[in-house]
């Protein structure tokens, strides 16, 4: 685990993915893509899947498309996904992640503004917050579906940081995926790595200011400037 060498206790705004990283959603995404790609005939393992993280619904719905080889059936394997997805996460199958309760009470005894920041639709990020219970920690819930180019590119954040009125320098990131670590850094804002279905390659976890294993691991980097891992 690498060393934070970055004053994170003066951050004053905290923008968190979501997917992967607060809510164990992705093996829910990969459960029901995978049932329902199996009805029309089609594989659908989890080597696969890491290819749709935090890429955003308009990607996956062209990864579908690519995959059974039409357009129509590609939109209606992700809205029946979609259905289904709905329907587990409303009998409870979305667990939060480790640490994720106890960094966001922190967060808020602190008095940070912490913000959702997740590639998904807008629609689906609060019914899911809601549904979990995790909603009220946040001041707002930023999506991929209000910029042109979701992640990896930059303009979510650049979105967001316009949206919380903050500076790069007064904000920190928690993300949990390849893209969404280039996102961020990419909008010139330090950035906390909690790998989740894949481990990010060296050129990756080298943009980060800390790669840690859970969010709870993450209170000690608002209390001092430095810890080792």
């Amino acid at each position: 685990m690498k060393v934070v060498t970055k004053l994170l206790s003066n951050k004053k705004v905290v923008f968190f993915d979501m997917d992967g990283l607060l809510l164990d959603t992705e093996k829910l995404y990969f459960e029901t893509r995978r049932d329902v790609l199996a009805k029309y005939g089609f594989t659908f393992t989890k080597e696969d899947h890491i290819d749709y993280i935090a890429k955003g619904f308009p990607v996956t719905i062209q990864k579908l498309t690519q995959l059974v080889g039409s357009a129509t059936l590609g939109q209606q394997v992700f809205d029946e996904a979609m259905v289904l997805y709905q329907q587990r996460l409303k009998h409870g199958d979305v667990q939060i992640k480790t640490g994720a309760v106890e960094l966001l009470n922190f967060l808020k005894r602190a008095h940070k503004k912490c913000y959702v920041t997740s590639s998904a639709a807008k629609k689906t990020i609060i019914q899911t917050a809601e549904i979990t219970g995790i909603a009220d920690y946040f001041a707002d819930f930023i999506s991929g579906d209000e910029v042109s180019h979701n992640k990896p590119a930059p303009d979510i954040y650049l979105h967001a940081l316009e949206k919380a009125h903050a500076t790069t320098t007064e904000t920190v990131v928690f993300e949990d995926a390849t893209s969404g670590i280039l996102s961020a850094a990419s909008a010139g804002l330090d950035v906390v790595l909690i790998p989740d279905w894949i481990q990010p390659e060296p050129q990756i976890r080298q943009k980060s200011v800390a790669v840690l294993p859970n969010l709870l691991k993450a209170v000690p980097l608002f209390e001092c400037s430095k810890t080792n891992g």
